[in-house]
Parts: structure tokens; sequence; C-alpha cells
């Protein structure tokens, strides 16, 4: 007699599709590196843009965070409270003013990382794409080449649609296989003896750790003292 409440064959024949989709994202089936989907020259024609439309526009999001700050009381205060309450002490404006002036100080940052060729940011172990480019609508209406920027925008633009599509084939691809494997002997035959195997573990228990009131002791309990 299991302790478990296993499905029965049909019903986990049946849950292949959901087991799939549940399992993770479509887009982490599949790399993410614009390598991955772009030929050689069209990465290489990518790289130059980045460098070329970030290092240029660096000059007008600079002269836009002065006209903002001209905009503001000074001085801005440092300390996180502080600056709270002169933040509540501003017109609608000015408040609308202080919010972009944030945003192209942050892109402005990040563009300069973009101008020495870096695309990602490391925190911890994992990468993570920079958050703005000269594509974000923050920095969009500085850039003054149109056409390289439309021309970044459809390099991108490629790159999304392809990786999307592939991860709409891995997905379709690992939903068929569940599929053929939940309706076959050999995988049901899997499933019983993976269950078979839970079945004859280990029974794992909780125990509340005892209240010092409950047994009558005054002494502090761990992590209490």
């Amino acid at each position: 007699m299991s302790r478990y409440a296993w499905s029965t064959r049909e019903e986990w024949a049946a849950a292949a599709e959901h087991s799939v989709r549940s399992f993770c994202l479509p887009l982490e089936r599949v790399p993410a590196g614009h390598e991955h989907y772009l030929t050689a020259a069209e990465l290489a024609e990518m790289d130059a843009l980045y460098v070329a439309l970030s290092t240029a526009v660096r000059a007008p999001l600079t002269a836009e965070i002065r006209r903002l700050k001209a905009l503001l009381p000074a001085p801005i205060p440092a300390k996180p409270l502080d600056r709270a309450r002169w933040y509540d002490g501003l017109t609608v404006e000015q408040q609308a003013a202080w919010q972009s002036l944030r945003d192209l100080r942050n892109a402005r940052l990040v563009i300069g990382r973009r101008a020495q060729g870096q695309t990602y940011q490391l925190i911890g172990w994992a990468r993570f794409p920079l958050s703005f480019s000269v594509l974000s609508p923050e920095v969009a209406p500085f850039v003054a080449d149109a056409e390289g920027l439309a021309r970044l925008a459809e390099l991108e633009g490629k790159y999304t649609r392809l990786r999307e599509q592939a991860a709409q084939d891995a997905l379709d691809a690992a939903i068929a296989e569940a599929v053929r494997v939940r309706n076959s002997d050999e995988g049901w035959a899997v499933e019983v003896e993976r269950r078979r195997q839970i079945d004859d573990g280990p029974l794992l228990t909780y125990q509340r750790p005892a209240d010092p009131r409950e047994r009558g002791d005054s002494r502090p309990a761990d992590g209490e003292r």
C-alpha cells in the first residue's frame, strides 16, 4: 500500500504536456546569446553600431541631464530619507524632471559600458543583459543617427524572432517526446519503478522545535539568545 496518492496511468499520460510546459519557460530551453541566431557579419555590425551610437549619444544625454538638474532646487540631498522629504516638496513638474533625471543618469552609466563594448553585467554567477541601450525609450530620442538606430533595431528584432521560434520548436519537440514516452509501455515501466523507489524510501517527517514555555523550561530556545 503506497503512502502517496499516485495518479493512474491514464492520468499520468494525459498530464504529459502540462508537465513539459510547467517545467521551465520556453526561452529557458534555448541559449540566449546573439551568436546562436545571427551571422558573424551581423554580430560584427551590431557590435559596431552599439559602440558608435553609444559613444555619440553620451554628450546629448549629459546635456539633457544638466537641463533637468537646473529645474530642481539645489542641492539634491544625498541621504535617502532627506531626499524623500526633498522630493515630497517638489512640484508635479519637478517630480517628473527628477524621475527623468534618475533614468537618464542610469542610462548614461550603462551607455558608457556599451560604448566600451560591454553587453552584459555580472551579478554573482549570473549574466544579465544591460538594462539600458540606445534602443531604450529613454535614450532613443537623443540618438542623432536615425538610420543606424533603425538598423540596430532590425538586427535585435531578427535575434528576438529567431530565438522565440527556436524556443517554440524546442517546446513542441519536448511535448511530443513526453507524450510518446508517457503513452509507451517502456515509459510507464520507468515511472512505476520511480514510484516504487519513492515508496520504499525513508519517510521524512518534520518536528516543530519545542517551545520553552510548553516544556516548562525558562531557558531560551536556540536562536533566541
